[in-house]
């Protein structure tokens, strides 16, 4: 009987086989999260599974279809916010990350749509993203009272008007602090990267910086040169105090995300 339920029992090295087989597919599987990349099309299948990432997809495209096709360099607002809403969902940050595998439109299609993609340090740029530079220079005493200053003198070049020799010296007085000199580096990321680059090149047709002394043959030139309907204290009242609540959600606001790069060419 003994002999019986031996033979009509599991063979051990069945048994054995069976574990190794999933050992291996244990392995397998860790090979494949750890240091694999998924192929595009791959991640793009894995995203229309989940009706999350399906949704926020089909927004993408909508919303980035200029970007997609190549008939529009500037990143809109809605096409970042579509970025966004992407990257929350599960598999969507496989899409950024997937490997296009010599996929020529796949290729093309990262590279029209990665200057709209927030940032934080970029590898291959010399500065790091504006989002980042701002908060530091919040958090910096000295470089936070000229951030206030640059919100209360320069909202004229906010508007496109004007770049005032107030405005100017604060500006130049944040290339001096160290936490000011990353905002010279910075690229415009994030979703206020339309309006930061709006400011950039408000920066770069209004204010003639081309140097750091705050000096010029002309220096008043902009003082003389008056619109008739300006009035000097608008640049003050037009924006709120940074220590009130509107002041608070103001220094949200892109029109601080100035990179400098340009300006002092």
């Amino acid at each position: 009987t003994k002999a019986h339920s031996g033979r009509s029992g599991t063979d051990p090295h069945a048994v054995v086989r069976l574990l190794w087989v999933k050992l291996l597919v244990v392995l397998l599987v860790v090979e494949v999260v750890v240091d694999a990349q998924l192929i595009c099309w791959q991640a793009i299948v894995r995203c229309q599974d989940e009706p999350a990432c399906h949704l926020a997809y089909g927004q993408y495209l909508a919303a980035c279809e200029g970007n997609l096709r190549g008939t529009r360099r500037q990143c809109p607002s809605h096409c970042i916010s579509a970025l966004i809403r992407l990257n929350h969902t599960r598999t969507g940050p496989d899409l950024e990350a997937c490997d296009c595998a010599q996929d020529p439109e796949c290729v093309r299609a990262k590279q029209a749509i990665e200057p709209c993609l927030p940032r934080r340090h970029p590898s291959d740029a010399g500065g790091i993203g504006c989002t980042e530079a701002r908060q530091r220079c919040e958090e910096d005493g000295s470089c936070h009272s000229s951030l206030t200053a640059y919100l209360s003198y320069c909202g004229q070049l906010f508007n496109g008007r004007k770049c005032s020799s107030r405005c100017k010296a604060t500006i130049q007085q944040m290339l001096f602090i160290p936490n000011g000199a990353l905002l010279n580096r910075c690229v415009c990321d994030g979703v206020e990267r339309p309006f930061c680059e709006v400011v950039k090149e408000n920066m770069s047709k209004l204010c003639s910086l081309g140097d750091h002394g705050g000096h010029s043959e002309q220096p008043e030139v902009d003082d003389v040169y008056e619109d008739e309907d300006y009035d000097p204290k608008n640049d003050r009242e037009e924006y709120p105090d940074p220590h009130s609540g509107a002041g608070r959600l103001a220094f949200c606001l892109p029109l601080l995300y100035w990179p400098l790069a340009r300006i002092l060419v």
